[in-house]
């Protein structure tokens, strides 16, 4: 069997990684906007775990898809963890100029661990967007009840992103291979867990 045929090890390879590329690529364009960060990210997932983990249709079809099928639901979302995220860097910048420094050091840990909350929630808020059709209030009370429940994994998740981000703020040209990796990484553990909370006809579309 030639390495190159269409469904050899080889050219699966390095069909996947311009799948991965593509999808990258397709995240940080749709992410310039801003206010469609939420909308690209819950695309992201989506076409992550169906076209690349499960090889399930095409990853760019895949990712307009979900990208218009969630835009509304998912743009609201965006917009408030990004409001929320904002009035944090305010309390931050607040909170490094007090003076007595164990007042600073507690309202710091406080402000850190909002925003660990904030952040674990988001990072289960649009998995569980790609998957369902829920309200906003719904899927946030949802994302906060399994991230209490199941908070080792919302840690693990939580790092994956910062970890992600970092990376992409200090080379900046691995924003075109980092998210769908981190996506992938992310997927592993979190699809575990939303299998158990998804309805069957839902989770087909994974499976």
């Amino acid at each position: 069997m030639s390495f190159m045929e269409y469904d050899s090890p080889l050219t699966t390879m390095i069909n996947k990684t311009v799948d991965m590329i593509l999808l990258s690529a397709l995240w940080f364009v749709c992410c310039l906007p801003v206010v469609t960060i939420g909308a690209s990210t819950t695309a992201l997932y989506y076409s992550t775990v169906k076209a690349i983990r499960k090889n399930r249709g095409y990853a760019v079809k895949n990712f307009f898809h979900a990208f218009r099928l969630n835009f509304l639901p998912a743009t609201l979302l965006g917009l408030l963890f990004g409001a929320l995220t904002a009035v944090l860097y305010i309390c931050f910048v607040y909170a490094s100029v007090l003076e007595d420094g164990s007042f600073r050091f507690f309202v710091t840990t406080v402000y850190l661990f909002m925003g660990f909350v904030i952040l674990g929630i988001g990072c289960f808020a649009f998995p569980v967007l790609s998957r369902c059709s829920m309200k906003c209030g719904e899927i946030v009370r949802f994302s906060f009840g399994l991230l209490v429940k199941h908070f080792p994994l919302a840690l693990i998740m939580v790092l994956i992103v910062v970890a992600a981000v970092y990376v992409m703020w200090m080379i900046p040209l691995f924003a075109f291979c980092i998210p769908t990796v981190a996506t992938m990484m992310f997927s592993l553990p979190t699809e575990k867990v939303l299998r158990r909370y998804t309805p069957d006809d839902t989770a087909s579309w994974y499976s």
